[in-house]
Formats: structure tokens, C-alpha cells, sequence
């Protein structure tokens, strides 16, 4: 336990200064997103057996460091977008001509789990930077990837110690329970509001608290399928963790599972003022 705090408290100590200097810095969250992709591409092909295969993991290196640096020079979302599918289809086809011509080294389920497992991390990751510098007052809202992240679990984790008593799926995840789930899901809407309230009280900023507390609870219940996403696969695969790079925690896809869920359904929450002006969380 105090191995995962230290660890904790380092985490925090290096994230606020980054948080601070991209007010400045426009490049400094793409670049952080880069280095998480390409860190949890890494993770995820070493699961795969695959991180080694350089035909395979070269191309996906590639596209975790390229895809979250991009969002840098695209004027908007929808350009970003355009240029990810293009991309990502170039990568599925080549995927398929290497395992073609393997001639049957290489089974379309190793390709589908590679290549699902590349898309994820890169686009989640580069939602991180979209909603932080391509979103109306992104350079607050993107915070909430985070409150919804942490606050969901670190509550979800007391609750259910506290007041759990019925498993939410112990065949992937023995130790959450349903009381701690919406105990998680609630505080994480509560946070969401708390925000809310800085937002107008700080900033004087109007705030629509009734979307705050809808993305709250879609945020937090993600964050959680987020989370048992990867257990499932670290169970399929027999580890415990995807890496060592964060003692006590594992490794990138390990603490930062429920971030990848969260940043593109956010960027999605916090874009729907394209339907109304009902649709905002701030203005």
C-alpha cells in the first residue's frame, strides 16, 4: 500500500506541472499522449507475444507515437478524424497482406487483437489532446477525464470495502462489488458538480449542471468498463499486470485503463453543442 501512494504522489507531482504548462505549451499533451501510446501499444503486444515481431509492431509503434502528435497541426476534429481513418484502414490492410502472406502463420484473431488493441489505445489517447486543445473550453473540461477516472475509482474501492457485499463480476474482477460500483458512480457526479461549482464561483462561468451530472455518471460507469476491460484481458492472458513501470500500480495500461475509456466519450459529451446550445456543459 504505501509503494502504490508513493507512487501515487510522484504521478501527481509530475501530471500538474504538465497540466499547468499546456496553457502555454500546445504540443506538451500530444506529446504526453504519444508517450502514454506508445508505452500501452508496447504493453499490449508484449500480452500478445507480439512486441518483438517487427513487421507487426514497428507500424504499430509508429501509429501511437504519429496519431496523438497529429492532433497538433489539424485544424479541427473532423480533420483529425479524417486523417485517422485513412490511417488506420492503410494499417488493417497491411496487417492482412502480412498475415497472407505468413500463409497461415498468422491467424485473423492475432490480427483483430493487435490491431483493435492499437486503435483503442492511439485514438483514446488522442481524444486526451483533441478535447484539451480542439474543444470549447477544453483547456478546463479535459480535467474532467481524470475526476472521472480517479474519483470513480478511488470511491468505488472504499465503498465496496466498506459496504460490499455483492460481486459485480467476480469472474473477471473477484474484489468489486456492486455497492462499490455505484458508490463510484455516484461521488464521480458529485465531483462533476463540484467542478461545476468552481466553474461558476471562480470563473463565472454558466454551467449546465444537468449535463454535468449526466456525464458524470457516463463517465464513471465507462471508467469502470474501462477498467474491467483490461482485467478480462490480463485474465484471458494469465498476468497480473501489463508492466512494471509504475511500481505497485503495473504498467500504463494497468493505472491509466479507465483514462483511455473516459477521453473519447467525453470528447463526444463535451462536443454536442453541434445538436443545441442545450447540450453544453459550460458557456
Amino acid at each position: 500500500m504505501l509503494q502504490r501512494i508513493i507512487t501515487a504522489a510522484v504521478l501527481i507531482a509530475i501530471l500538474l506541472p504538465v497540466l499547468f504548462f499546456s496553457w502555454q505549451l500546445a504540443w506538451l499533451i500530444p506529446a504526453l499522449a504519444a508517450l502514454m501510446a506508445l508505452c500501452a501499444v508496447y504493453e499490449l503486444l508484449k500480452c500478445l507475444g507480439s512486441e518483438r515481431d517487427w513487421a507487426v509492431a514497428i507500424p504499430a509503434y509508429l501509429i501511437s507515437i504519429c496519431l496523438p502528435l497529429v492532433t497538433v497541426w489539424c485544424e479541427g476534429i473532423a480533420a483529425y478524424l479524417l486523417v485517422a481513418v485513412a490511417v488506420l484502414a492503410v494499417y488493417l490492410i497491411y496487417l492482412f497482406t502480412v498475415a497472407v502472406l505468413r500463409r497461415g502463420r498468422m491467424t485473423f484473431a492475432s490480427v483483430a487483437s493487435a490491431y483493435v488493441g492499437v486503435v483503442y489505445i492511439t485514438l483514446a489517447l488522442a481524444s486526451l489532446a483533441l478535447l484539451r486543445h480542439k474543444t470549447a473550453d477544453g483547456g478546463y473540461l479535459y480535467l474532467l477525464v481524470f475526476f472521472g477516472a480517479w474519483v470513480t475509482d478511488t470511491f468505488a474501492y472504499f465503498t465496496g470495502r466498506f459496504f460490499g457485499k455483492h460481486k459485480l463480476n467476480p469472474e473477471i474482477s473477484p474484489k468489486k462489488t456492486v455497492e462499490g460500483s455505484i458508490g463510484g458512480i455516484l461521488f464521480c457526479m458529485l465531483s462533476f458538480v463540484g467542478f461545476g461549482l468552481v466553474m461558476r464561483y471562480a470563473y463565472g462561468r454558466t454551467v449546465n449542471y444537468v449535463m454535468l451530472l449526466l456525464a458524470g455518471l457516463i463517465c464513471s460507469f465507462v471508467s469502470q468498463v474501462g477498467d474491467l476491460i483490461t482485467s478480462m484481458i490480463k485474465r484471458e492472458r494469465g498476468i497480473k499486470d501489463f508492466g512494471r513501470i509504475f511500481p505497485g500500480h503495473g504498467g500504463v495500461l494497468d493505472r491509466f485503463d479507465s483514462v483511455l475509456a473516459i477521453s473519447p466519450i467525453l470528447l463526444i459529451l463535451c462536443n454536442l453543442t453541434a445538436l443545441g446550445d442545450s447540450f453544453a456543459l459550460l458557456s
